[in-house]
């Protein structure tokens, strides 16, 4: 319905649940609004890395209804990254 590859759906959430297990993201399984803005950083990143349309940080906050700004989701990118050590290509089911 929004137009994003299921693929990139499932990375996102690979993203996040590596996120969750660092240092850096433990605290956001204790926070919900923490934990909302990692899952939603955790989807714009995917998309910014396998889609062909990248969506602006603005409209990632725009869709939380005032909760984030966008400097709170490039922020957490940032964070996410770092997290990750800027491993972001895993391998998938449709990889192989």
């Amino acid at each position: 319905r929004c137009g994003i590859n299921r693929e990139s759906v499932s990375i996102a959430i690979s993203y996040l649940d590596r996120f969750l297990m660092t240092s850096a993201g433990a605290t956001s399984l204790y926070d919900i609004k923490m934990f909302q803005l990692a899952a939603t950083t955790s989807l714009y990143i995917a998309i910014k890395v396998f889609e062909p349309k990248v969506i602006d940080p603005k409209f990632v906050a725009m869709l939380s209804r005032g909760t984030y700004s966008e400097n709170d989701v490039t922020e957490m990118e940032m964070i996410i990254l770092y997290a990750l050590d800027w491993r972001v290509q895993p391998p998938t089911a449709m990889s192989f």
